[in-house]
Formats: C-alpha cells, sequence, structure tokens
C-alpha cells in the first residue's frame, strides 16, 4: 500500500474554518451551546497516532476546563499558544458529535 503524505495547505485550512463559521452562523436558533457531557478521555498523543499499539496511558481531559482555557485568550489575559488548536479541537469533536449543523439543515429544510 502506498503511503501519500496529504499536504494540508494553510489557505485550504482557513477555508474550512470558514465555511464552518459560515455554517454556525446560519443557525439562527442557536447563539450558543451547552454541555451535555464534560469529561472525556484523553490519550496522549504517541498512543494516539500509534494504531499498532493499544493506548495504555489514558487520561480525563474536561470540556469546561478547555473552554476556560481558551476564554483567557478572548479576555486578553494570555497570548494564543499551539496547543490552544488541541483545546479547541476538543470542543469541535463535541459539537460535531452533536451533529448541530446536521440537526439545524435539517429543521431549516422541513
Amino acid at each position: 500500500m502506498e503511503n501519500n503524505k496529504p499536504e494540508l495547505k494553510k489557505a485550504d485550512i482557513k477555508k474550512l474554518i470558514e465555511a464552518l463559521i459560515n455554517e454556525l452562523d446560519k443557525l439562527n436558533d442557536s447563539t450558543s451551546f451547552t454541555f451535555d457531557s464534560d469529561l472525556y478521555w484523553n490519550i496522549t498523543d504517541e498512543e494516539l497516532y500509534n494504531p499498532y499499539k493499544d493506548p495504555i496511558e489514558l487520561t480525563m481531559g474536561s470540556l469546561v476546563e478547555d473552554w476556560q482555557f481558551l476564554q483567557n485568550i478572548l479576555d486578553g489575559k494570555r497570548e494564543m499558544i499551539d496547543y490552544d488548536l488541541s483545546k479547541l479541537a476538543s470542543l469541535l469533536r463535541f459539537l460535531g458529535k452533536n451533529m448541530i449543523i446536521t440537526k439545524a439543515q435539517n429543521i431549516n429544510n422541513s
């Protein structure tokens, strides 16, 4: 099997983020989202990206803590760091799991 390594272009990532923001803007009935759960399993990066070995070191993450951590950027209390993408990814994964865009599109198309 050929091992192709895709190249992530910054412009493409920006387009996808902008498309997601545009879809979120279309959710007229929702201006905020609440967490129906908080804790999630967190796997170390070394284990997460090694599919040939079962993860051993599991820790707990918190959506609430992730959001509070990111709020400090919005409040101007700290500068953004690379790890903030991981925190944001946890929140986006939660929103994706709840299919907020799909549910809203289904309601709007009814």
